[in-house]
């Protein structure tokens, strides 16, 4: 019965951990480029920039410019500094329409990619197709394989020392709970190194055979990810002989009070290599989000890696029942005390993801993880239910508490179909946001001298990066459309350093009006307004637009 209970909460752990993967951030967003999408420039420009929501990692290969006929227009060579990409343009270009097709590595390491085009001196008929560069889906298969296996190990890695150290150090002896830890060990170790020789093939879009590549491998280990994956690798050298420490003598009390700091130490620095080779390095707090993360990972292991031990404790019959009674009720103690930390850190990852409380029932995201949320809540329920129903009635009644384990099980498969939903859809926090589209402002105005109040009203659409039509009106206090000697519009963009940016009006007779006037990338922008009512008479006024 111990066996069946301990199963059983080991199989609810998996699920809810495989759940907890539908929280995930979202990738880099191309916040603006350089020509812009859909501009037409009078010459052609030395290179094309695209800039993003967060710092990117770029291929040679990863921005292609095609020309019109469909022939390469890009020097080669793409490079990266910060959030930019940049890729030089050839001399001597014709006239036409030219497509961008680009392809980066977003921060949590997952490819981004897309399309757009910009026209040297006029749009043309003929152009090459906008697609974004193809990914291998063989590799893709590989790589998050040597993920899936990385994090597992972890967890039986991590969880696995510490249930030895804290709740059966004699377990050790049993050749059993030895492979478990090794077999933690091995794994973290394999599925790092699949995932290093990986990530480039996967991240850039080439096939399986640049896995091997040593320039390919020199970019991915001169970038962020790159680097948090060999820190891991040195880190698991040093858990090897960790490994060796603990397999020869757990028991002695001062050896496990070394071998519980040091293996906190090694643990904490495991989690982080994987907190800030992720999405929770960038973004939204990341000075909050990573320690926070580092928590969830830990507890995370903590719980599941441990209570596979136990399982193969019960198992392999590695020690007396009194003891594995013993060990069991402090791991208990353990295990809830991890959940805990789950629960808090989870609530701050949702909060993360989803940004507002409406988000919960305005987006697919918010109602698919509320549906989640309640299943696993009843999970949670079950499983507590059921520990204490054997723990109060041991032997008596098998029949039943297979019925609940059986209810776990249904229980099991509706989160793990709401997770599979939730990986596809797109999070809240991005969903919420604001399509482009038509802005609208009104701004008073007051001169000082006579007849120099009234109110300006401008409309920019579709508030977009890219070309934008702007038409304002200018209106006297009783609110009349008027001319006035002299109005002019400015855009700036303080927190980029970007203008300002005179928008070249024209009087329309019943306002003022510029077409197609480029704002070259998204964002707050504060538009300022010289008003001008007589020789003496002037103002500035200033608004604030949101660029989509």
């Amino acid at each position: 019965m111990i066996a069946a209970r301990v199963l059983f909460v080991a199989l609810t752990g998996w699920l809810l951990l495989v759940a907890g993967a539908g929280v995930a951030s979202a990738h880099a967003a191309l916040d603006s480029t350089d020509p812009a999408q859909g501009s037409v420039l009078a010459t052609a420009p030395a290179r094309v920039t695209l800039t993003f929501s967060e710092t990117v990692q770029v291929a040679g290969n990863g921005v292609r410019v095609l020309a019109p006929d469909g022939t390469q227009a890009d020097a080669g060579q793409a490079g990266s500094a910060g959030n930019a990409v940049f890729v030089g343009l050839r001399g001597g270009l014709p006239e036409g329409t030219y497509t961008v097709s680009w392809r980066v590595v977003s921060a949590d390491s997952h490819p981004v990619s897309g399309a757009f085009t910009f026209s040297i001196g006029h749009a043309s008929a003929a152009r090459a197709e906008a697609s974004a560069p193809p990914g291998d889906s063989t590799v893709s298969v590989l790589y998050a394989i040597a993920r899936a296996v990385a994090f597992a190990a972890f967890a039986v890695l991590v969880g696995s020392a510490a249930f030895v150290l804290s709740c059966l150090p004699g377990a050790m002896i049993s050749r059993a709970v030895r492979i478990v830890v090794f077999t933690g060990w091995a794994g973290s170790v394999a599925g790092c190194l699949g995932s290093l020789l990986l990530q480039g093939p996967y991240g850039f879009g080439l096939g399986l055979g640049a896995a091997f590549d040593v320039p390919v491998l020199k970019e991915v280990m001169a970038g962020r990810i790159g680097g948090a994956l060999q820190a891991r690798l040195f880190l698991l050298f040093l858990c090897g002989v960790y490994v060796v420490w603990l397999c020869s003598a757990p028991g002695r009390r001062g050896h496990r009070w070394a071998l519980g700091v040091a293996g906190s130490v090694l643990a904490v620095a495991l989690a982080l290599t994987w907190s800030v080779g992720g999405h929770a390095a960038v973004g939204l707090q990341p000075a909050v989000a990573v320690p926070v993360d580092v928590l969830h990972l830990i507890a995370m292991a903590v719980w599941l890696g441990g209570l596979t031990t136990l399982l193969v404790v019960i198992f392999r019959r590695v020690v007396p029942e009194a003891d594995l009674m013993g060990a069991a009720r402090r791991f208990s103690t353990i295990a809830a005390a991890s959940v805990a930390v789950l629960v808090a850190t989870g609530s701050y990852q949702a909060w993360r993801q989803l940004g507002t409380w409406s988000a919960w029932l305005s987006t697919g995201y918010g109602r698919l993880l509320l549906v989640k949320v309640v299943v696993v809540a009843f999970v949670v329920v079950a499983a507590a239910f059921s520990r204490r129903w054997v723990r109060q009635r041991g032997e008596a009644g098998p029949r039943a508490f297979r019925w609940s384990v059986l209810a776990e099980a249904g229980l099991g498969v509706v989160v793990l179909s709401v997770t599979a939903l939730l990986v596809e859809s797109e999070p809240g926090r991005t969903a919420t946001a604001a399509p482009p589209g038509p802005v609208h402002r009104e701004v008073a105005y007051d001169t000082g001298g006579p007849g120099g109040s009234g109110r300006v009203e401008v409309d920019i659409d579709p508030a977009a990066g890219g070309p934008n039509t702007v038409r304002i009106v200018v209106e006297d206090s009783a609110g009349r459309p008027r001319q006035v000697p002299e109005l002019h519009a400015r855009l700036t963009r303080p927190d980029r350093g970007l203008g300002p940016l005179e928008i070249p009006l024209r009087p329309t007779g019943f306002g003022y009006e510029a077409l197609g006037e480029q704002i070259p990338a998204s964002g707050s922008w504060q538009l300022a307004l010289t008003v001008r009512t007589s020789d003496l008479d002037e103002t500035v006024v200033a608004t604030t637009i949101d660029i989509r």
